[in-house]
């Protein structure tokens, strides 16, 4: 093997490991949802992050902080996240961009809810943890059991 053959092959490897990483993340970040507490989950973001959601965009650590505050008091109930078809791409300077749909349910007092949705996010896995430093939500339908989601 070429010294040019053996450099390519340490950089794609370099790439593999950096998406496996990034895609772990996500992974977290779905678990961590699922024992909601804002310290343990604006952790996982940069300090200049930004954090887009249906309901509002938020920038840097402490609003990320207060938005998922407010989030895990306005809906107290039991959640569960579930990540599929997550799909990774480079994007350089050891970023990573990931793709994935959501799947989510809830359970509170008389109501039960399923919803999915997707998130498209840049990971920096330059650092000895990788953080997000943009993290975009989407939802694509949020209803609860009895009212169900057929299409009209």
């Amino acid at each position: 093997m070429s010294d040019d053959e053996l450099a390519e092959l340490r950089e794609r490897v370099r790439r593999l490991e950096a998406a496996e990483i990034a895609r772990d993340h996500l992974y977290a970040y779905a678990r961590i949802l699922d024992d909601p507490r804002p310290d343990t989950v604006t952790a996982l973001f940069a300090p200049d992050a930004v954090l887009t959601t249906p309901s509002r965009k938020v920038k840097g650590r402490a609003e990320i902080r207060e938005f998922f505050g407010w989030a895990f008091r306005a809906d107290p109930s039991i959640k569960r996240h579930f990540v599929a078809d997550a799909r990774t791409s480079w994007l350089g300077d050891s970023r990573v961009r990931v793709r994935a749909q959501v799947l989510f349910t809830r359970r509170g007092a008389g109501r039960s809810v399923i919803g999915w949705g997707s998130y498209d996010d840049i990971v920096d896995v330059s650092g000895p943890r990788p953080l997000f430093t943009e993290k975009n939500m989407a939802v694509e339908v949020s209803t609860d059991l009895a009212t169900g989601w057929a299409y009209e």
